[in-house]
């Protein structure tokens, strides 16, 4: 059985998923951790970008890898999170205080759990 590890800065999903790695910073920042993470072994389970332009300035960010240990990898996932990098770096965030931030939360959660088939 593969092993799924979460890389995020939300803490909702932080809590509720056992194996994940928790980030301080923004979600470049996450995404750099999973960058590092490709590199001991995991892949990328689906997208490190949300599916529109409006949820991509929420200050949370999870993704999902996959362990792939002893398995070759070519450079499709690497590219594609060092596209997000770059992407998320010229994206004003939205504030995450109060009450917008726990929606915030649960709206990356939520996409989290869509893209692991959790419902």
């Amino acid at each position: 059985m593969k092993i799924i590890l979460v890389v995020t800065n939300n803490p909702l999903a932080f809590e509720k998923y056992e194996n994940s790695r928790k980030v301080e910073g923004s979600p470049v920042e996450v995404v750099e951790e999973a960058s590092r993470m490709m590199l001991e072994g995991y892949s990328l389970l689906g997208s490190p970008l949300p599916p529109n332009g409006r949820l991509m300035k929420n200050p949370y960010r999870s993704i999902a890898l996959v362990e792939e240990k002893g398995q070759s990898k070519s450079g499709r996932d690497l590219l594609l999170l060092e596209n997000a990098r770059q992407r998320l770096g010229e994206t004003p965030f939205l504030s995450s205080e109060g009450g917008r931030g726990k929606d915030l939360a649960f709206m990356d959660l939520e996409l989290l759990e869509t893209s692991l088939g959790h419902r």
